[in-house]
């Protein structure tokens, strides 16, 4: 890859591992089985299972029909930057839940959402998925503070 960049940003830690999930049901039931514990926490859309400080996680959202790793990064704006600018796409997420790369599709609106850049802001994270120039997706997550005990109702 060549650097077009004075500071390179190297991916060394993955965050979780997101697996699509067309029943969410079973899916965490498979998943509690093979882990040997339950969901560390769940919605209607999604669970997740924390592992030796790692997240598995599935999704029932379509973003994608395979598995999608989430690589920690300190500074997401600046590492997203980065791999933009050593030939990665952002993607963005669309009305039907798919990504796609930015500009072939009008970005899912709403105020956690960049359409610019692809960044979303959730509760506790910052996520981008890129695609890098091989075609493959992967995702950078900065964590951000949040109180988790004042929003678990």
């Amino acid at each position: 890859m060549e650097n077009k960049n004075e500071t390179e940003i190297r991916l060394t830690t993955i965050a979780s591992i997101v697996y699509p999930a067309r029943n969410l049901n079973q899916g965490i039931d498979t998943w509690a089985s093979l882990l040997g514990k339950d969901p560390t926490w769940q919605n209607e859309d999604f669970a997740s299972f924390n592992i030796e400080n790692m997240d598995i996680s599935l999704s029932r959202l379509p973003w994608v029909d395979y598995p999608l790793i989430f690589w920690k990064v300190e500074d997401i704006e600046k590492a997203h930057s980065y791999f933009i600018t050593n030939g990665a796409k952002a993607m963005v997420e669309i009305a039907d839940g798919s990504l796609v790369e930015i500009g072939k599709g009008k970005a899912v609106e709403g105020n956690n959402h960049n359409p610019d850049t692809g960044v979303v802001d959730m509760p506790g994270a910052r996520l981008a998925v890129l695609k890098a120039a091989d075609g493959n997706l992967f995702a950078l997550t900065q964590e951000v503070p949040f109180d988790w005990s004042e929003n678990n109702e």
